[in-house]
């Protein structure tokens, strides 16, 4: 999802022209504004924030490196979840490999970063919003829900950027939205639909569908 700044900036797709220019500056606010979202969507599948905060680093480092081989057709949304989520594939067959023993004797454990921090910020403040109830679901569950939703992909480009079919995304929504709605009602019945409310940016879409799921499925 671009940004919506209107005559206040420019898009996201104005950015990544101006990167592929040259302006360092231009990438640098793409950064600043997909760097928390970002670190949601990864979340899922990683075991601790510091593996999320350097999956994010590492996307962005990749995002920057082939920032010419952008292709403006696309969202730059798209573009850069897809080169995550590619990331977080390679990382997950690596972590597949035989492990290597090392002596942790003497390591100190890392204090959290920023990232990480704001999270649990969020999280304490509101620990019944849809988001924290959706991370219980299947990594990919979750993971279609926040591009639909929260990133407000249309569902082609969700396809793409989870490497699915397009009859694939809408079966993982339709099934995602059934067990989160069913989530909502056993954390409370009657507080589900309010807790949907307050679920933050890119939700509004997903307040309507939700309440369908909630009060029929």
């Amino acid at each position: 999802m671009s940004t919506p700044i209107g005559i206040m900036g420019p898009t996201d797709e104005e950015l990544a022209a101006q990167a592929t220019a040259g302006s360092r500056s231009a990438f640098e606010e793409l950064v600043s504004r997909h760097n928390l979202r970002l670190f949601h969507f990864l979340r899922s599948r990683s075991g601790s924030d510091q593996d999320v905060e350097d999956l994010v680093q590492e996307t962005f480092l990749k995002a920057y490196r082939n920032i010419r081989r952008y292709d403006p057709r696309w969202k730059f949304s798209t573009w850069l979840y897809t080169i995550a989520v590619r990331i977080m594939i390679s990382r997950h067959r690596a972590a597949k490999a035989p492990a290597v023993a090392l002596d942790t004797e003497g390591l100190e454990t890392p204090a959290p970063g920023p990232q990480e921090l704001l999270m649990r910020k969020e999280e304490t403040g509101n620990a019944g919003n849809i988001w924290f109830l959706a991370r219980t679901l299947r990594p990919n569950e979750y993971e279609v829900l926040w591009l639909r939703y929260a990133e407000e992909m249309p569902l082609q480009e969700i396809a793409r950027t989870m490497k699915r079919t397009l009859v694939g995304v809408r079966v993982l929504l339709h099934r995602s939205r059934l067990k989160l709605g069913k989530k909502l009602r056993e954390a409370s019945p009657a507080a589900g639909l309010a807790e949907a409310a307050g679920a933050g940016q890119g939700m509004s879409a997903c307040k309507k569908e939700m309440k369908h799921v909630v009060l029929h499925s």
